[in-house]
């Protein structure tokens, strides 16, 4: 396989990492999400009726100003909790062996452009000087030649 195939190979490696990636960080966004509108809607419907039916029953014992404190506190705890559960969301095993798969792909990338990085200043070096880097290996091939053709004749 020539370094520019690897090359190829590799960036899509790495492109296809980076997709996975992306794809588990908007799952666990949406996951965040629900839990979220879930507790915005239970801490809305409890306010309402926890509300109505707490301040009904308390301000009989407490007045009509603690019982409504009450009920609206008790909301905003049930409100707190579901945050927390949310927050716990956390990305499974699979983000840990993307970001692994990426780290590799990004290396073999790195090495693959200095491979090729290589080969290009050599290419450079020829465009710019070609008889000092073709004239070591033109004088080995000719002293290759004579020292086969010395040995022939003994």
């Amino acid at each position: 396989m020539s370094d520019l195939d690897s090359l190829v190979r590799n960036v899509r490696v790495l492109l296809r990492a980076d997709l996975i990636i992306a794809e588990i960080h908007l799952r666990r966004v949406a996951a965040k999400s629900g839990f979220y509108a879930v507790a915005g809607v239970v801490a809305g419907f409890g306010l309402v009726m926890l509300g109505i039916a707490g301040f009904l029953a308390l301000e009989t014992l407490y007045g009509a100003i603690i019982a409504a404190a009450i009920m609206g506190g008790g909301a905003l705890v049930l409100a707190a909790l579901l945050a927390l559960l949310a927050a716990q969301v956390k990305p499974g095993r699979e983000l840990q062996l993307a970001n692994e798969v990426h780290a590799a792909a990004l290396a073999a990338v790195n090495n693959d452009l200095q491979v090729a990085g290589a080969g290009v200043s050599r290419l450079a070096a020829f465009v710019r000087n070609p008889l000092d880097t073709a004239l070591p290996a033109v004088a080995l091939t000719v002293l290759n030649t004579v020292l086969k053709g010395l040995r022939k004749k003994d």
